[in-house]
């Protein structure tokens, strides 16, 4: 197999390269792009009152002729919708009029910030003129507020808030939104003439319909690319832009009441903080973010989950902080991320032992001190990115209930990233490079299992041609970590690599390491835009030395992989189909030294119909495979062929009832593995200002190959494997009542339940035996009462558990001035797992009114102001 793997990688790269590389020199061709002049304000500014009856709007700088986009590419829309831009030295105006001769059909489904629902209209302003970053403002037919930073290809970061102010009003025939935006919420370069990138649309919601100002297309390389331009803004003053947001929090934790515990004693903890965020304009383009103190507490709990594997788990970030802005610092490589900003704050690694009698106060986060962002984009495309945050130590409290001390469970740490990019050949190219670093400040000696200090870097490059058909996208990436011999041995065996795997001759354990290092890479070349079919084929790779997870997040190193794909869809309707996509991928995995391991073929299809029904469905197969990871730190064993298919079915969303339900199943060869899972949703508005959404998921997995324990035996590794029944059962409950665009109350309920059962063992034995049950031999365990087990002398505990978690909040959220908030947060978290055999779902939904609920309330109130 290794013979055959050069020749295809070699042969892949060849026939993309034929087909994506010119032949002859092209010259890019030269398009139409649409054009509007604004006007500077000479007297009075609108009333921004939804009202478009000032006099500075009775002129004759109205645009309209939107053209469809979607699902009718280039057709004439229903409705016409026209625009109105004015500035001045501190905002820019904007006025939408959308045409409905049907006005009781206007669809004012009211949301959250920042949620599409319900008709809409936008704006969005590529101020930098780079054809990469554009800030967009939207508004609902019911005033509700949405904000944006695109990025091609159509990606969305929603997370970015600024502050500006937008309202609605209706008309005999029609609904209009009227903005402010102030020109602090932009950047953009010091030119006494500017011109901008803009995109304006409107969605149609009763006919999920999209116009658009400037002609968009799905065959294009992106949508920022084919914006129209916004000209007749002159003079703008230099920007100094100064926002400072102090808030005041109080809370109250509820714990179980223990009258011998000195930290339970009243049964609650009340806590109170204050803190100051801050937004400099360095410049016009260039902007500082400072918080002092920061409240990084989530509002909502991450999803509940059962891990089974031995990779650890990825969680979105939900900070605000963190959230805004955080394109600028992705650098991501086929499942490598240099920068996951969940490791700035996270849980305490150590926890120290207490004698009987103690009683301890453990925190659930480390605190951080301070965070810094810059970042901004000169006039001549070199774009930059600083982020630095240091996070204190963390304190652990103990007490007997007569004295009191303090046990460090987390050291001060420094984290800094830095990410820069220069545009090239008008776009057409891109350079880039990431640095981070990790520094722990300590030198005690309990944390010496952690890495002293970790640096990652990497290079990205772009190239487009042939007026952005086609691509190579390369990126090189490298890691350097130091620290105590201890913390090298956990990285060495840790479950990206397992150096101690008995039968990989490439690698080799060392428990006398004090560095480790590593590199990585991707290389993909393909045809990106034009015409309705796109290939792509790519080779990733991660050397065994290869980590970044201080701060950044991966779960494979020692790894080569090859991805092939090919991919149709349609932009307008076609008899009863209204859109369609269809896809193929191979994707081929090796080892660092090109030992052949897996291989996947996978086809997705997705489609919707006229009535705006739509399924989606996809088709996966695994051959006969060899897994390095399976027994976690083992010899490699070969692995079963599997299949999965998945359907999905669902309804019209724009409609005041909509559903969909989702179906899984997995099955593998020699009755290896059987899964299947079930995931039905609705979404219910009974009223404009109410909406009720209802999610649940059953799955149930059964393999026969699930890891146990790994034992010694007369000095020799053996390794435990098991068939696992377990059952899985999830619910998630919303209700949102939006009484005004600023004033909501939400609830989220959330109840999980996961069981699992072990019979069936048995040891591996030969684990590359062509022969399946040649792999391993049967084993019957004996527990004793305290669920050890006593036969044959393989020492591991009866792995059979029950787990249930239920979590839930309401939040009061009422942004009574622009920018500023105040929040009201009930949480209740219970949480209980036990180590029982032979539960059900039905038997663990019963803990649920046995377990303590802690409940969390909590008052935050900031105030927005700028200088």
């Amino acid at each position: 197999m290794k013979s055959f793997i050069l020749p295809v990688l070699v042969v892949n790269f060849i026939f993309i390269a034929l087909q994506v590389f010119p032949q002859e020199n092209k010259s890019e061709k030269e398009q139409t792009v649409r054009t509007y002049t604004t006007q500077r304000i000479k007297y009075k500014p609108p009333v921004i009152d939804g009202i478009l009856n000032d006099s500075c709007w009775q002129n004759n700088n109205w645009s309209g002729n939107f053209i469809q986009w979607i699902p009718d590419e280039g057709a004439k829309p229903t409705f016409p919708t026209y625009i109105n831009i004015l500035y001045d030295n501190k905002n820019i105006y904007v006025a939408i009029r959308a045409i409905d001769y049907e006005p009781e059909k206007i669809v004012r489904k009211r949301g959250r910030r920042d949620e599409l629902t319900g008709d809409m209209v936008g704006i969005n302003f590529d101020s930098y003129h780079d054809h990469r970053t554009g800030f967009e403002f939207n508004v609902t037919a019911a005033g509700q507020k949405i904000d944006m930073i695109l990025t091609n290809p159509m990606n969305a970061d929603q997370s970015w808030d600024a502050v500006w102010t937008a309202k609605v009003g209706y008309e005999d025939t029609a609904w209009v939104a009227e903005y402010q935006i102030p020109l602090s919420q932009l950047r953009y370069s010091n030119e006494n003439e500017q011109t901008w990138g803009m995109h304006v649309w409107r969605w149609l919601d009763r006919l999920q319909e999209e116009s658009d100002w400037e002609p968009q297309t799905s065959t294009g390389p992106g949508m920022l690319y084919q914006f129209g331009h916004l000209e007749g803004i002159t003079g703008l003053p230099k920007s100094r832009r100064i926002e400072i947001m102090p808030y005041v929090l109080g809370k109250i934790s509820t714990v179980e009441k223990d009258l011998q515990n000195p930290f339970a004693k009243n049964g609650y903890n009340p806590f109170g903080s204050i803190g100051l965020d801050a937004k400099i304009g360095l410049s016009s383009n260039f902007t500082a973010d400072i918080t002092i103190n920061p409240d990084f507490g989530q509002v909502e709990s991450d999803p509940s989950e059962m891990n089974l594997t031995a990779f650890e788990t990825f969680y979105e970030e939900k900070r605000p902080f963190f959230l805004e802005g955080k394109n600028i610092f992705e650098f991501e490589t086929n499942g490598a991320n240099l920068f996951y900003s969940r490791r700035i704050g996270q849980a305490p690694s150590y926890r120290p032992d207490i004698s009987d009698g103690e009683y301890m106060n453990y925190p659930n986060n480390t605190s951080i001190i301070s965070a810094v962002k810059v970042s901004g984009k000169t006039s001549k495309g070199f774009s930059l990115g600083i982020l630095q945050s240091i996070t204190n130590n963390e304190m652990a409290k103990i007490s007997d209930g007569v004295s009191e001390r303090k046990e460090l469970v987390e050291p001060i740490t420094s984290y800094t990233v830095a990410r820069f990019q220069k545009d090239f050949n008008k776009g057409n190219t891109i350079l880039g490079g990431m640095a981070t670093a990790t520094n722990r400040l300590s030198n005690d000696t309990r944390f010496n299992y952690l890495n002293k200090n970790a640096f990652t870097g990497g290079i990205d490059f772009l190239h487009q041609w042939n007026d952005k058909e086609f691509y190579v996208d390369a990126r090189l990436t490298g890691s350097h970590v130091n620290g105590n011999v201890e913390a090298m041995q956990r990285l060495q065996k840790s479950s990206a690599r397992y150096y101690q795997r008995p039968d990989a001759s490439h690698i080799e354990y060392n428990d006398m390491l004090t560095q480790l290092s590593g590199y990585g890479g991707k290389v993909e070349i393909g045809k990106g835009s034009k015409g309705f079919w796109r290939y792509s084929t790519s080779l990733s790779f991660f050397s065994p030395g290869f980590d970044v997870n201080d701060l950044g997040y991966m779960q494979l190193a020692d790894h080569i992989q090859n991805t092939n794909q090919v991919s149709y869809f349609i932009n307008q309707p076609k008899g009863i189909i209204r859109a369609l996509n269809t896809s193929f991928t191979e994707i081929n995995n090796w080892d660092f030294a090109l030992n052949y391991l897996s291989s996947q073929f996978s086809y997705s299809f997705s489609t919707q119909f006229l009535n705006r029904w739509s399924i989606n469905t996809h088709a996966c197969h695994f051959p006969e495979s060899i897994d390095t990871k399976q027994l976690r730190g083992g010899p490699a064993m070969k692995m079963p062929a599997k299949t999965h298919a998945t359907l999905q079915v669902s309804s019209d969303y724009s409609k005041r009832l909509a559903a969909s339900i989702y179906g899984f199943y997995e099955w593998g060869n020699e009755n290896s593995l059987s899964k299947f899972s079930i995931h039905p949703s609705f979404s219910f508005h009974p009223t404009n200002a109410l909406r009720i959404s209802f999610s649940g998921e059953y799955s149930s997995n059964i393999n026969e190959l699930q890891y146990v324990a790994k034992a010694h035996v007369a000095q020799r590794p053996t390794y435990l494997l098991g068939k696992i029944n377990q059952q899985t059962l999830s619910l998630t409950f919303r209700a949102d009542f939006i009484i005004t665009p600023e004033l909501s109350i939400q609830y989220y309920g959330s109840p999980f339940v996961s069981t699992g059962n072990y019979f069936g063992y048995k040891i591996v034995t030969n684990p590359l035996n062509d022969s399946y049950d040649s792999r391993f031999k049967s084993f019957q365990p004996q527990f004793d009462e305290n669920r050890n087990n006593t036969a044959e002398g393989i020492i591991f505990n009866n792995p059979d558990f029950c787990f249930n978690q239920f979590r839930s909040n309401l939040v009061f959220r009422w942004e009574y001035l622009p920018g500023s908030k105040l929040y009201l947060v009930w949480s209740n978290e219970q949480t209980n797992y036990q180590n029982v055999s032979a539960e059900t779902i039905g038997s663990a939904m019963n803990n649920f009114g046995k377990t303590f609920a802690n409940n969390l309330f909590l008052v935050k109130w900031n105030y927005w102001f700028s200088l």
